[in-house]
């Protein structure tokens, strides 16, 4: 009595599910066949995770600004590229779409490693304010509207191991001047990589003075995402397999065929959701699919219990009206254990940051349409599977 005030739904219910049946069931199937058509018109929102391309990970010594680092990463001409926060607010994700290649014999990881350094060299100019004024390809001044520490510059330069390198202060504290050895190749002076020497060394030196610092980069090849459908693919049929193997051990087929065309049923509906909605498709969303499917199945299965249950309380009771009988019997549990969890998501959707929305975003759908399924779906499509329930019974006794 005193958890009666949390109860949702009386547990002494007698809603006649099973006569809803035909409307379950022709919505589910205008449902589905709207998501097949929305995944065949309008695909997929594929993040870089699966179509490849950047992840850099960038840290700032105060709050960071999104809309500065989204304007100087955008003007770099990289695509489609996404700022967002990332575990705080010193902390930044820069995610920008593969590079293709317009030559063939470019490679196309080289292409993806090369925006990154334009991202890099773009934020670090940035946020150190460090202009260089070159004379000739050795030498070159070094400003910035802050004062420069040439012991620092040393020490991050010490590892081009150079010798004949010098970086010492410049007319004023804000100043620095650099000199760069003569690069030989074949005892003859080498422009070409003259200038890459001064590239490395101007990057090194911007990266070391910048307030913004880099915690990590990391390049998805179209190999790689590749393998990460296939994976991802793989993942969600082994766990359809998985669960109808379960099912069927636990009942009978008949069960195990009702629990994989739910489990079918949400599966779609949420790559529905995925095409309406453009939510971005990465890793996150197969692993909310994944959930998914754990916590229709959970759903479903509770049904399925209290069904045996009651086939061996009832055993002259219609098997429409037994089922009916079930599910009642579970819709308080049901009810509940719903909202909870809906509320927990809710609360991760606006408060988890912008990293975890689209998990978020998911697993609500998914708790929605997985209790929809559970009742709908899976309980009233075993009058059209020819349950034994005499055998069952049997089995069961055994």
């Amino acid at each position: 009595m005193a958890l009666a005030f949390i109860r949702l739904v009386p547990n002494e219910t007698s809603i006649r599910f099973v006569r809803l049946r035909k409307f379950g069931f022709t919505f589910s199937i205008l449902a589905i066949i709207g998501s097949i058509a929305a995944f065949l018109v309008l695909g997929i929102n594929l993040g870089i995770d699966f179509k490849g391309g950047g992840n850099i990970e960038v840290q700032t010594e105060q709050p960071a600004d999104l809309t500065r680092i989204g304007t100087i990463v955008r003007s770099l001409g990289l695509g489609e590229v996404e700022v967002r926060e990332f575990g705080s607010p010193n902390e930044v994700l820069i995610r920008f779409e593969r590079q293709e290649a317009t030559d063939p014999s470019q490679s196309e990881e080289r292409l993806q490693q090369q925006a990154a350094r334009k991202v890099h060299v773009a934020l670090y100019t940035s946020y150190s304010g460090i202009e260089m004024d070159f004379d000739g390809a050795r030498a070159a001044t070094i400003t910035a509207p802050i004062a420069l520490d040439p012991n620092k510059g040393i020490e991050a330069l010490s590892v081009f191991g150079l010798e004949e390198l010098t970086l010492s202060q410049g007319d004023d504290a804000n100043s620095l001047k650099l000199q760069l050895p003569v690069v030989v190749q074949d005892r003859k002076s080498s422009p070409e990589l003259q200038q890459q020497l001064f590239d490395q060394v101007g990057y090194k030196l911007l990266e070391t003075y910048s307030t913004l610092s880099s915690q990590r980069t990391e390049i998805v090849g179209p190999k790689v995402s590749g393998e990460l459908v296939r994976s991802g693919v793989t993942a969600v049929l082994g766990a359809l397999f998985c669960m109808s193997i379960y099912i069927w051990l636990r009942f009978e087929w008949q069960f195990s065929v009702g629990a994989v065309i739910a489990l079918a049923h949400d599966v779609l509906l949420t790559i529905g959701m995925f095409s309406l909605t453009r939510i971005e498709f990465n890793l996150a969303s197969i692993a909310a699919i994944l959930t998914i499917v754990g916590y229709s199945m959970n759903d479903t299965v509770v049904v399925y219990d209290r069904i045996r249950e009651k086939m061996r309380m009832y055993k002259k009771m219609p098997f429409a009206d037994l089922i009916d009988l079930a599910i009642n019997r579970t819709l308080s549990r049901t009810s509940i254990t719903s909202l909870t969890t809906l509320l927990a998501l809710v609360s991760l959707y606006f408060l988890g940051g912008e990293a975890l929305r689209g998990f978020a975003a998911t697993m609500i759908w998914g708790v929605i349409v997985g209790t929809y399924s559970s009742i709908f779906i899976a309980a009233p499509i075993l009058l059209f599977l020819n349950v034994n329930r005499a055998e069952m019974i049997e089995n069961e006794n055994e």
